[in-house]
C-alpha cells in the first residue's frame, strides 16, 4: 500500500475513533463501551496498516478525543487502556498461549492499579481519612479487581473472536485483500 494510502486510511480511522469516544461522551452511561469500539479502529489499523500507523492513530485520538470531548472519561479509557490495548495485545500474541495471558493479564492488573491509585488521589481526603470507610474501601478494590479481570477476559476473548472473524470473513466478503 502506498503511503497516500495509509494515511488516508489513517486519518478516517483516527475521525472513527474520535466520533466514537464522542457519542460516549454524550451518552455518558455508554463511556466504557464507545472506549472499546474506538479501540477497534487501532485493531483494524494493527491488521491493515501496520508499522507506525497504529501508534498515531493511538495518539491522534487520543489528543483529539482529549481536547474537544465536553465528558472526558471516554478519553481518558481509551488513553489508559482501550487504545493502547490492541498495540500490546498485538505484541503479546506473537508469545506462547501462557506466556500471553501472563503479559495480558499483568498489563491489566497495573493500569487497573495506576488508575484506582489516582482516583484515590483525587477523591476528597474526607472520603479516604474515615476510619469505617477504610474497610469498606479495600474490600471495594478487590470486588473491583476480581469483577474488571473477568470483564477483561471476556472483552480479549471477545476482541480475538471479532479478529477473527473480520480476517476470515469479512474482508473475504468484501474482497479488502485486494485493496489493502
Amino acid at each position: 500500500m502506498k503511503n497516500t494510502r495509509k494515511l488516508a486510511l489513517s486519518a478516517l480511522l483516527s475521525a472513527t475513533g474520535v466520533i466514537f469516544l464522542l457519542f460516549g461522551s454524550f451518552l455518558q452511561v455508554l463511556d466504557l463501551t464507545a472506549a472499546a469500539l474506538a479501540s477497534f479502529v487501532i485493531v483494524l489499523a494493527v491488521i491493515e496498516i501496520g508499522g507506525k500507523y497504529p501508534v498515531l492513530i493511538y495518539f491522534s485520538v487520543s489528543l483529539i478525543s482529549i481536547l474537544i470531548l465536553p465528558y472526558k472519561m471516554p478519553a481518558v479509557f481509551f488513553i489508559a487502556f482501550t487504545g493502547v490495548y490492541p498495540l500490546l495485545k498485538a505484541q503479546f500474541e506473537r508469545r506462547h498461549p501462557a506466556v500471553s495471558w501472563t503479559l495480558k493479564l499483568s498489563t491489566f492488573n497495573v493500569m487497573l492499579g495506576l488508575l484506582i491509585f489516582f482516583i484515590r488521589i483525587l477523591l476528597p481526603r474526607e472520603l479516604i481519612d474515615l476510619r469505617e470507610n477504610i474497610n469498606f474501601l479495600e474490600t471495594f478494590e478487590i470486588l473491583v479487581f476480581l469483577l474488571a479481570n473477568a470483564a477483561f477476559i471476556i472483552y480479549d476473548i471477545a476482541v480475538t473472536s471479532i479478529i477473527n472473524i473480520y480476517i476470515v470473513k469479512v474482508r473475504k466478503l468484501l474482497k479488502l485483500e485486494n485493496y489493502f
